[in-house]
Order: structure tokens, then C-alpha cells, then sequence
């Protein structure tokens, strides 16, 4: 006994806190040198910043391994990634986004377009209300609703990634839907 604590209480609480402290250590020296290598890759400083916390958030949620013996290279390895992986999921989303289906409007549209785009509209909501009822909401929630995958993945109680899978499987129901249905 220690102070009235048992001593492997005592030995864990101190390690706890030892690693919390590197921890805080390395985010301070590390945050500056992060930033600039993610901002290199996804180009926006707020991101890069957002992506910075989620590489530390990331290595302090991993169980300290002994296999690791530079923790700086480590984390600069977790940060590329997740850059790399916003990169490639906003390469995704833009280029469905851009996707000619979608740009139904037509600044003076004839009335066959009329008549084409009515038929459109009127298959895209038979798709979208085929939908299973999470990818309808989340595509909603992003495409009418305006709202980030983050604000959707707290709305819906997920991930943000399994958000971003909902809204672009709901994307790719309404395109091969749309195709199938020889809309164009």
C-alpha cells in the first residue's frame, strides 16, 4: 500500500499519466510539422488542422506497442494516410456530384428537355424512395439538406466514413437506377 492505494494502482495511474504527457509533448512539437505535410495533400489549411488532431485522436486511441520505435515517423504515417483517404473520398464525391444526371435545370429548356427532366425527377424520387431507409436519409440529409458528412454521421449516430458510404451509395442507387430506367 501507497498513500492508502495499492501499489499497482499507483504504477498504472503513473504510466497513464507518463504517456499522456509524451503525448502532449509530441503534439507540441509534431502539430506544426503535421500540418504542413497533410495541407501539402488535401490543400486547405482547416482540413490539414481537423486532420492533424485526427492523426493524434488516432494514435492515442492505438495501445502502446513496443514494435514502435520512432512515434514521430509513426505519426506522420497516420497522418498521410488519413489525408490520402480525404483526398480520394472528396475525388469521389465531387465527380458524382458533377455528373451530367444530375444538372436536370436548363436556363431555356425545350419542351421535350421539360418533359425529359419531369421523367427524370419522377424516377430519381421512385429510386430514392426504394432506398433503404439510412442511405434515404443520409442522401437526403446531404444533397437537400446541405449538411456535411460529419454533421449526418452525429445526426444518424455512425461514422463519418459509414456516412460517406451511405450518401454515395445513395449517388450511385439514383445514377444506375437512372441508367437502367434509360434516362440519360
Amino acid at each position: 500500500m501507497l498513500l492508502g492505494r495499492p501499489v499497482e494502482t499507483t504504477f498504472t495511474s503513473s504510466i497513464a499519466m507518463t504517456r499522456a504527457s509524451n503525448m502532449a509533448g509530441l503534439y507540441l512539437s509534431e502539430k506544426g510539422q503535421l500540418a504542413r505535410v497533410i495541407q501539402r495533400i488535401v490543400r486547405n489549411s482547416s482540413t490539414a488542422e481537423d486532420l492533424v488532431h485526427d492523426s493524434f485522436v488516432t494514435l492515442i486511441g492505438k495501445e502502446p506497442d513496443a514494435s514502435i520505435r520512432d512515434q514521430v515517423a509513426y505519426l506522420t504515417r497516420i497522418a498521410q494516410n488519413l489525408a490520402l483517404d480525404h483526398r480520394r473520398r472528396e475525388a469521389r464525391m465531387s465527380s458524382l456530384e458533377e455528373a451530367a444526371i444530375f444538372d436536370l435545370a436548363d436556363a431555356s429548356p425545350s419542351p421535350e428537355t421539360v418533359v425529359a427532366d419531369r421523367d427524370a425527377l419522377v424516377q430519381t424520387l421512385k429510386i430514392l424512395a426504394a432506398m433503404p431507409e439510412r442511405t434515404q436519409r443520409a442522401f437526403q440529409m446531404h444533397r437537400l439538406g446541405e449538411m456535411t458528412l460529419a454533421q449526418i454521421a452525429v445526426e444518424l449516430s455512425i461514422s463519418t466514413a459509414h456516412a460517406g458510404r451511405l450518401v454515395m451509395d445513395g449517388y450511385r442507387r439514383i445514377r444506375d437506377g437512372l441508367r437502367a430506367a434509360g434516362v440519360e
